[in-house]
């Protein structure tokens, strides 16, 4: 095996919301989503996201979904390319270290709105998403500030004629029926971006 094949491949990718930035990584981390916004927590049931946040200056929040990392800055850098860097070097030197990048059980150990942003995710993965597949769409939780989140929609669901009452009636419907601790929904989608509107 040569050493180009070893090593760790990941791609940043800055996000429509200005604070966060995506990184697509060669491996799967997780069998789920999983977010984490306190420290110490991250430190006992998340360990690769305590490394970002302790390598990272500024980290508000991290998302771990099977090959991606989506960190979310407490504000905007003024340039997402040094942010990036220092990421990616703790994201590589935490997996050199072969260390489980997420406890067994650690969804069921977040607390607060770490806990709150985890019951949504669950209405997201197992009751939005699966009618919005037949669309050709989706949703996914973008960022939290505490109990607040913003939600884009992406697919058939990114710039369809719907969207607007789909996210209403439908998403924040159930969110709030389901999570009734959720305080405001947001809808961060680039309507104008969608290529393949379902209406």
């Amino acid at each position: 095996m040569s050493a180009d094949s070893d090593q760790i491949r990941i791609t940043a990718e800055p996000q429509g919301l200005p604070q966060n930035c995506l990184y697509r990584l060669d491996r799967n981390l997780y069998a789920g989503t999983i977010y984490v916004s306190d420290i110490e927590t991250a430190r006992q049931w998340v360990p690769i996201a305590a490394a970002i946040m302790d390598g990272t200056e500024g980290v508000r929040g991290v998302r771990v979904n099977n090959a991606e990392i989506l960190v979310t800055m407490a504000s905007v850098p003024e340039d997402w390319r040094i942010s990036a860097r220092s990421t990616g070097t703790a994201i590589r030197t935490f997996l050199a270290s072969d260390a489980r990048a997420v406890e067994e059980n650690a969804a069921a150990n977040l607390t607060g709105t770490d806990e709150i942003r985890a019951r949504a995710q669950n209405i997201v993965d197992n009751q939005l998403n699966p009618g919005l597949a037949s669309h050709g769409g989706w949703i996914e939780i973008m960022a939290s500030d505490g109990a607040d989140i913003y939600m884009s929609m992406g697919g058939g669901c990114q710039g369809c004629g719907s969207a607007q009452s789909t996210m209403k009636d439908g998403v924040e419907a159930s969110l709030r029926n389901a999570v009734p601790e959720i305080g405001h929904i947001h809808d961060a989608t680039d309507h104008a971006a969608g290529a393949n509107p379902y209406m």
